[in-house]
């Protein structure tokens, strides 16, 4: 019977509840099919890759199976996921645009300062859009805690917040150690401080991601009303437009610095011709992008359960 246990772990791909209807007749099935064969890795693959797609289709990532309360909820928590990758790319947008305004010539147009300022001013309308979205969900995670479910999802609070605590302690030292620099050791120069600086910002991802994590978990676990539904989707549709203006935002300024400053992005002297081509500026638009996708599939998702063939009936 090993050859079960093995069949059945596979069926773990697939979501609870549809294994709660058709796990024992699929179970047969898969053995009437393999005999006494081995589960070869195409089986394998195929069978994760089926349970996958159920997954999304239960959960009202694709498709139109699920209910549009279902739909809802599950737009606007792609939408959540997509602000915290946007929050990693403008992050990395801020340190890579420090003081680009002095390397400006004094003739270039204002342009260049006005779309950093525009992609600056949308990232914070997004964020506090996510904030005003927290406190929508609040009656709901109070509902939450009274039907003791925190122990659902404690461990992974604690998680994030050690990698807070450590978060926070790597700052202070950093600043600390960033004091007793030059601008080049800042810059590069000072191999162990830049070995830090990426150390520190791979916590950083880790740290928001962790969060990111707790959240969905508790509102995938939180029974919204209606009316809370309805605002949490109207207000993911709209942090998915903040997530396009920063990214035009942020390819303006890129062009712009490009024209006028584009030594500024490689890092030389100033006046030396170059490229505005820069690893990391392309490596930090590519998040953005990524993040931005990710906001209109699932405000795509929410905007779809208010078509004029779908019913909520939560």
């Amino acid at each position: 019977m090993k050859q079960r246990d093995d069949v059945r772990r596979l069926l773990r791909w697939y979501p609870p509840s549809w294994r709660a209807r058709y796990e024992d007749e699929f179970l047969v099935f898969l053995q009437d099919r393999l005999e006494d064969s081995t589960l070869t890795l195409r089986f394998r693959m195929s069978v994760a890759v089926a349970g996958l797609r159920e997954r999304c289709y239960g959960s009202g990532l694709v498709g139109a199976r699920s209910a549009p309360s279902t739909q809802r909820r599950t737009g606007s928590l792609t939408v959540l996921v997509a602000w915290s990758i946007m929050m990693v790319g403008g992050a990395s947008l801020v340190k890579t645009a420090e003081h680009f305004s002095a390397a400006l010539p004094a003739q270039s147009p204002s342009i260049t300062q006005f779309a950093y300022s525009a992609t600056a001013v949308a990232g914070m309308v997004g964020t506090l859009l996510v904030i005003v979205g927290a406190f929508v969900a609040l009656p709901g995670f109070v509902r939450f805690l009274r039907a003791q479910k925190w122990s659902e999802v404690r461990r992974m609070f604690v998680t994030s917040l050690v990698a807070s605590a450590a978060l926070v302690v790597s700052t202070l030292g950093l600043s600390l150690w960033a004091h007793h620099l030059t601008t080049a050791q800042r810059n590069g120069a000072d191999g162990a401080y830049s070995g830090v600086i990426v150390a520190f910002v791979l916590l950083v991802v880790v740290t928001i991601g962790l969060w990111t994590s707790m959240s969905v978990a508790v509102a995938s676990r939180i029974d919204f009303s209606p009316r809370e539904l309805r605002w949490a989707s109207g207000l993911a549709i709209a942090v998915s437009l903040s997530s396009i203006l920063v990214v035009v935002g942020a390819t303006v300024w890129w062009i712009e610095m490009g024209v006028h400053a584009p030594w500024f992005l490689q890092g030389t002297a100033p006046g030396i011709a170059t490229s505005a081509w820069s690893a990391h500026l392309v490596a930090t638009m590519f998040v953005l992008v990524l993040g931005t996708l990710s906001a209109l599939w699932g405000a795509s998702r929410v905007a779809l359960t208010y078509g004029p063939k779908r019913i909520d009936t939560q």
